[in-house]
């Protein structure tokens, strides 16, 4: 559709409107007939005195609109951003900048107009109200939800409204506006969210609300630089990281439970696991209990420093042997090893019961193999990983 075509819609709307809206207000029943011969104007003079007609709408002081005439102004301001020359629209832009300074009823109106023009209100009025900014936050899209996160003070329920939203650029300029004011509702949102996201973990761990008991849940969350930051700032008494780390282990890994058989995602959470130190033996039984079958194999390769095809074999039709050496070469205690043994047969499909018989002879052998000979025998295997293919391969593999 044409500019004439769009125009000439416009047009017809708006007599629509006209004819079904006898009550409208005396100033804007006069501006019409004007608004509707500028609209068929399409040079700039014409789209000028456009924009004046309609800002005069917004500013006189006796004029309100019904929620029809809004919708009718909001189509010629429309027009006029959709088709107007550059020099136009930052003109008539330009003259509604003058409604961050005007009295609460024109600003209002402003603010609910297209955002190019209610963005200066949105982000500089200062009689707006907190409810009328609530209001605005729920009833309209994240671009002037971005704008009223920009105000120079935004007070707690705003700011409760904005994190709401759930737009996590609206909740990142919240949490770098040093001039908003975070209530404990909003901090918690927050804190939750920027476990998942970078874009606020900066944000939130410079914020003068943050308290010890939320810096420590998001500790383990962020990159190591700002864990040191963090450290820096908040000491935390001993054993609390710890907790930490054993909640946010937790955490992460329920999360991912859908995606468990994905290797993209597994490879992922190891090395989440591993560059916050807790991709080790003690995490083993927990892989398995939570049934992350193909990451306890991830883990298992790296940290026997095997090739992960290898240690898919060794756990898919090897006997318990080789499960002996494996967590003998990697320091793996009794007490976790039988549980590695028992649990790790939940992830063969014909095979997932392990008889008593089975176990006390695994649990011998593991008394008997020294640690060193395990990693001397996990050597050879690093070393030409084909004799052992070629054993796996065997039909009695499973008895070895």
């Amino acid at each position: 559709m044409n500019m004439l075509d769009t125009t000439t819609a416009a047009n017809d709307r708006a007599k629509g409107y006209v004819l079904q809206e006898m009550d409208m207000n005396r100033t804007l029943h006069d501006e019409l007939p004007i608004l509707l011969e500028l609209a068929r104007d399409h040079s700039d003079s014409g789209r000028i005195k456009l924009a004046q007609h309609l800002a005069d709408v917004f500013f006189a002081p006796e004029s309100e609109l019904t929620a029809r005439e809004e919708e009718l102004v909001e189509q010629f301001i429309r027009d006029i951003l959709n088709n107007a020359g550059e020099i136009t629209r930052r003109e008539f832009v330009k003259r509604f900048a003058d409604a961050a300074g005007a009295p609460r009823h024109v600003a209002l109106k402003v603010a609910k107009a297209p955002i190019e023009v209610a963005r200066p209100v949105l982000i500089g009025n200062e009689y707006l109200t907190d409810e009328d900014l609530v209001a605005i936050v729920e009833a309209k899209d994240s671009d002037y939800a971005t704008a009223i996160a920009s105000r120079q003070a935004v007070n707690e329920v705003v700011a409760d409204a904005l994190v709401a939203t759930g737009d996590l650029r609206v909740m990142q300029i919240v949490a770098e506006n040093l001039g908003a004011k975070l209530s404990a509702r909003a901090l918690e949102v927050l804190v939750d969210s920027a476990r998942l996201t970078s874009l606020l973990q900066k944000p939130i761990l410079t914020r003068p609300e943050l308290t010890p008991e939320c810096a420590t849940r998001l500790y383990w969350w962020v990159a190591q630089d700002l864990r040191q930051e963090t450290l820096v700032r908040y000491g935390f008494g001993p054993g609390k990281l710890e907790k930490a780390l054993d909640k946010a282990v937790e955490e992460i890994l329920s999360t991912v439970l859908l995606q468990k058989e994905d290797d993209v995602s597994m490879y992922q959470i190891a090395n989440w696991l591993e560059e916050r130190g807790a991709l080790n033996t003690k995490i083993l039984p927990r892989l398995l209990r939570m049934g992350h079958y193909r990451l306890f194999n991830i883990a298992l390769s790296r940290l026997s420093q095997l090739d992960l095809s290898l240690v898919d074999k060794i756990n898919s039709v090897a006997g318990s042997r080789m499960m002996v050496v494996l967590c003998r070469a990697i320091d793996v205690d009794k007490g976790n090893f039988v549980s590695i043994f028992l649990m790790s047969r939940g992830a063969r499909k014909d095979e997932q019961i392990v008889h008593p018989r089975e176990l006390s002879q695994a649990i011998e052998a593991f008394d008997k193999l020294q640690p060193d000979m395990a990693k001397m025998i996990i050597e050879s295997w690093r070393v030409d990983p084909s004799t052992l293919f070629s054993r796996l391969n065997e039909p009695w593999a499973a008895n070895s």
